[in-house]
């Protein structure tokens, strides 16, 4: 009985503290909050060697187990035709990604690269690199 007396004093004082204390009314940042990164989003710097472009994507949360969502921004058209419509970030699981649109038109394929993230791989004249940012 004398436990549950002590541990009810316990929880109502410290109710009171924490109910008057300064750190009760503090709202969070939301320039703080909005710039920890999601689990399981990735960005990139997509890069196009012979127009020297560049463009930023991020692949968001999982769609399917093989597939993302991806967000790719507007300057991405300059990067390489159609990149600011991809939608979706598909592993092909032979170590190939694809970058298709809406409708499911395939705009870019992926390898691993050497040195960076993903290479383009089709079509063959894309000289185009992603760089995994930290």
């Amino acid at each position: 009985m004398a436990v549950r007396e002590l541990v009810a004093g316990v929880l109502i004082a410290g109710g009171a503290l924490w109910w008057f204390s300064p750190a009760h009314d503090v709202q969070a940042d939301p320039m703080t909050t909005a710039s920890i990164k999601t689990i399981g989003e990735d960005e990139f710097t997509v890069s196009n060697m012979q127009s020297r472009t560049a463009c930023l994507i991020s692949r968001g949360a999982m769609i399917t187990q093989r597939s993302s969502s991806v967000i790719a921004g507007a300057d991405c058209a300059s990067v390489w035709p159609g990149l600011s419509h991809v939608r979706n970030w598909t592993d092909n699981g032979d170590g190939t990604v694809a970058l298709t649109d809406s409708s499911g038109e395939q705009v870019l394929t992926l390898g691993l690269g050497d040195g960076v993230a993903y290479e383009a791989v089709e079509p063959s004249d894309a000289s185009i690199a992603l760089t995994a940012i930290n």
